[in-house]
């Protein structure tokens, strides 16, 4: 079997689920998975699934930090007009105009948010984990 390694940008800096880095903490580019599996006292498919997962989490967050698309702000008003109706649109526009020209996902949402009532943006959070925007 071959030695795991940290997914990239995993920084140990980053923000995981303890059963991630209870498993990511073994991990050194030197052990196999069944050792990392036996040192975390876990399975190798439970090391397996704690590797994708931390893969997973590095994904999102590269994709919040990155520049907002046409194709991504489409994206974020569809899911936002079904959260809060037909002013979606404009909200996003909005926002965007505020951000400029370097607008990343994270601002955006995190701009748009602060608009919503917390149930709206539970509900926000929901589309857009559901359309992999988060």
């Amino acid at each position: 079997m071959s030695a795991p390694v940290w997914p990239a940008g995993l920084e140990d800096s980053s923000p995981l689920p303890f059963n991630v880095w209870r498993v990511l903490h073994h991990v050194d580019g030197q052990r196999d998975i069944a050792e990392v599996a036996r040192l975390s006292g876990m399975t190798v498919p439970d090391v397996q699934d704690r590797l994708r997962t931390a893969a997973a989490w590095v994904a999102r967050a590269n994709q919040r930090d990155q520049a907002v698309t046409d194709e991504t702000a489409d994206a974020v008003a569809q899911c936002l007009t079904a959260a809060v109706g037909p002013m979606a649109a404009v909200m996003v526009d909005e926002v965007l105009d505020d951000l400029g020209e370097q607008a990343t996902l994270n601002a955006l949402l995190s701009s748009l948010a602060r608009q919503l009532s917390q149930d709206r943006v539970q509900l926000f959070a929901r589309l857009l984990r559901e359309r992999g925007i988060t």
